[in-house]
């Protein structure tokens, strides 16, 4: 039944507060300002993107002008450099919504070699004018369709349609044919919008099937979603590192929902046919089962960003019960509207995941492509500043090589989104690792995990700042719910582990170790905390042969090698210690080798003068090793000198022995 006016408690289009039309009436057309909805004259609502949305809002805002090509690209992708194509696109999405790409245009005129002009009537819409904001006879226009509203929020009312196959199809925005399908089910199993700690996983996506596989685009799609979602508050995301495993093509999603641990699953499939991409998504609520939203999408590959946008937003209002202006937005204007710097990103990505010296180096070439190919491209920053970050842990890299780049790449990606969590974080590992101002990576790492409480590396990097400073009491939480978020995660559950293990809790923290060499084999410091925490343990023989084994896999790490040094020294294997110390040695002559490492070996061997220099070594060089001087065990028999004392103030770390000490 139609009405003219809505009962008490609904909008109006009227802002109560000063009675401002929040309604634009756009020739047969409804705007609604504050929903960011385009209704039709029987108030259905058309599909747009937050771009094509704000575009057309533009348009109607300077109805009337002639609006040349510049000022249009410059208004609607402020700050980017973009192709005049993509305007003509933009355009053309818009007149097809408006049903104006015929050959007499009604709203919007091209003036040749000029630009634009938006001719259609633009009024604000009153209290008693035009139709209502909500269909109230939705059910009548498909026979199959149900009508379900949710619970009344203040002044706001939300209706979900279900009914599966029988969702209608809606041609709309830039990106043409976009098929949205409610899911089928009554009213009392359809899912609802889950609570303020509600968790979801982006499943990577599956080919077509028939198709070609391409990984790359599969987990790219994936960690794009992932990379917008986790920008609103309200919800919990599983990072790209928890779901990758789940590429098979038969993947039961629910199963691995369950898995997980979240309380929604997003699903679907991508295939790329020359210049067009074919997508479907589908969220599911894990406790039923129930599809909740299903979407399909043929497009020119060119649109793919704004098909995440459009899955991002869907799946943020069934999921986020109370999603804001601020976190439509903020998953808008993530990402690039280069499809050149996009794929090199998911290159970039793809090979980060592989976690290998080789693979590093590859991605570290690819991310600076794509961010010379779009200089703005955010994300491509703080890919870069990880990458560098974590090749600290995988290669005998100077510092200063490393964490000057990582922190101008930090900086930057600050500059350009400083709501950015995960780039805060990667500047917290900047004051950490490098810097020693343990207060900023403090400050730095709670910031980041305010902006984005998805971050691994915020939660991750917090634990890490507070084992430093002596306060492993709190240090282990932040492991433990890092791990929660990133349950497949190897570095988190090995330092977890090793945590547990210094609190006390050996055979907890050896369980949680060997978990995660069960997650990756091949992921070689899981083997050397297991190698130490054994040998510490009393059980040398089998933490040598962890250790020896960690040592293989790290393909020469310093690290690795240090450490076989200091445990064979334990073992009484001193001969065989003597020699580890003779390489790192002769390989510290011609490059870089962590004079920590060297100064560990000496140290287990009685040569306290060396072992002593060379942490004033480590010092000058800005050695990462020594964020652990603090609550390492191994560093015991200096702790009394007063050389050692003075190291630990310039650290601004306390000199005296901890209650605890880290078992690696």
């Amino acid at each position: 039944m139609n009405r003219s006016e809505p009962p008490a408690g609904e909008d109006n289009g009227v802002d109560s507060a000063n009675g401002a039309a929040r309604l634009l009436a756009v020739g047969d057309f409804r705007l609604d300002l504050v929903r960011r909805r385009l209704l039709d004259g029987q108030s259905q609502t058309v599909e747009l993107s937050a771009r094509h949305f704000d575009a057309l809002v533009y348009f109607a805002e300077h109805r009337g002008e002639l609006l040349d090509k510049d000022r249009l690209m410059a208004a609607l992708w402020p700050g980017l450099v973009v192709e005049e194509n993509n305007l003509n696109k933009v355009v053309s999405a818009l007149r097809r919504a408006l049903g104006d790409d015929g050959e007499d245009k009604r709203y919007l005129l091209t003036v040749p070699r000029r630009g634009f002009r938006f001719v259609a009537d633009v009024r604000k819409v009153t209290a008693s004018a035009g139709p209502p904001l909500e269909p109230a006879a939705a059910a009548a226009t498909a026979p199959a369709e149900a009508q379900v509203s949710a619970p009344e929020q203040p002044r706001r009312r939300r209706v979900l349609i279900t009914g599966g196959a029988a969702a209608a199809a809606v041609a709309v925005g830039s990106t043409g044919l976009w098929a949205w399908q409610r899911a089928a089910g009554d009213a009392a199993s359809a899912p609802r919008a889950a609570a303020a700690a509600t968790t979801l996983a982006v499943l990577p996506f599956r080919p077509l099937p028939g198709g070609p596989g391409d990984q790359v685009l599969e987990i790219g799609m994936a960690d794009s979603l992932i990379a917008r979602l986790s920008t609103a508050r309200g919800v919990v995301v599983r990072p790209i590192g928890a779901v990758r495993r789940y590429t098979a093509a038969d993947t039961d999603s629910l199963r691995a929902a369950r898995e997980l641990g979240v309380d929604w699953v997003l699903e679907g499939s991508v295939q790329q046919t020359g210049q067009r991409a074919h997508v479907t998504a589908r969220l599911l609520e894990v406790s039923s089962g129930a599809a909740a939203w299903s979407g399909n999408f043929d497009e020119t590959f060119t649109h793919v960003f704004d098909v995440q946008e459009t899955i991002s937003r869907r799946v943020a209002e069934v999921v986020i019960p109370h999603l804001t202006e601020r976190n439509r937005d903020q998953m808008a204007g993530a990402g690039t509207g280069n499809t050149d710097a996009y794929r090199l990103y998911l290159e970039a990505r793809y090979q980060t995941l592989l976690y290998t010296p080789d693979a590093f180096r590859r991605a570290i070439v690819l991310y600076r492509q794509a961010i010379a190919a779009d200089p703005r491209y955010v994300y491509a920053h703080v890919g870069l500043a990880d990458v560098l970050r974590r090749t600290q842990f995988t290669s005998n890299t100077a510092p200063r090589d490393t964490f000057e780049a990582v922190r101008a790449a930090a900086q930057r990606a600050i500059e350009l989104d400083p709501q950015l969590g995960d780039a805060h974080a990667m500047l917290g590992s900047v004051a950490y690792w490098y810097e020693w101002d343990w207060p900023r990576a403090e400050q730095t790492m709670r910031r980041a995990r305010e902006l984005n409480p998805s971050s691994v590396d915020a939660h991750y990097g917090l634990a890490h700042v507070l084992m430093t400073t002596g306060r492993q009491a709190e240090a282990l939480p932040l492991f433990t719910r890092a791990r929660e978020i990133d349950p497949h995660s190897p570095p988190v559950n090995c330092f977890e582990g090793g945590m547990l293990a210094m609190s006390g809790h050996v055979g907890e923290g050896i369980a949680r170790i060997e978990h995660a060499i069960g997650i990756d084999p091949g992921f070689w410091i899981s083997r050397l905390f297991l190698g130490n925490v054994l040998i510490n343990s009393g059980q040398t023989d089998a933490g040598l042969v962890a250790m020896q084994r960690g040592v293989e896999l790290s393909r020469g790490s310093a690290w690795a090698g240090g450490m076989l040094g200091h445990a064979l020294v334990q073992a009484g294997r001193t001969e065989q210690a003597q020699g580890v110390l003779l390489e790192l040695l002769a390989r510290s002559r011609s490059g870089f080798i962590s004079p920590a490492m060297i100064a560990a070996v000496q140290l287990a061997l009685g040569d306290t003068e060396a072992a002593m220099a060379g942490l004033e070594q480590a010092y000058e060089v800005r050695d990462i090793r020594l964020v652990f001087l603090q609550v390492e065990h191994r560093w015991a028999p200096l702790r009394g000198s007063a050389r050692f004392a003075a190291l630990a103030r310039r650290l601004r770390l306390d000199a005296a022995p901890p209650k605890t000490a880290l078992a690696f």
